[in-house]
């Protein structure tokens, strides 16, 4: 094998190394998966909230404080209302 495809061989080798295959170094699919799992919880914490009629507790622009739940955070948690066609009803 020539110096130059040795040299070659080893900087692959070097990047498959430092990254997980797809371009991304090791550590920012981990921070990816946090920061997935932090949104969830915030979502499901302004759920709670709203469900209970109590207020969720953040830092907003510096100000930690009690605030209303935020619609936009939970919406998608909600699942849609049952429709009269879906509705089985039974003769009792």
């Amino acid at each position: 094998m020539s110096e130059l495809a040795t040299a070659s061989a080893q900087e692959q080798q070097d990047e498959a190394d430092s990254t997980n295959g797809n371009g991304r170094a090791h550590g920012e699919d981990w921070v990816d998966g946090i920061t997935r799992a932090l949104i969830r919880a915030a979502k499901q914490a302004h759920l709670i909230a709203y469900q209970t009629g109590t207020g969720v507790a953040y830092s907003r622009d510096g100000v930690f404080g009690v605030y209303k739940p935020d619609p936009a955070m939970y919406e998608d948690l909600i699942p849609p209302p049952f429709e009269d066609e879906y509705v089985v009803r039974v003769k009792g």
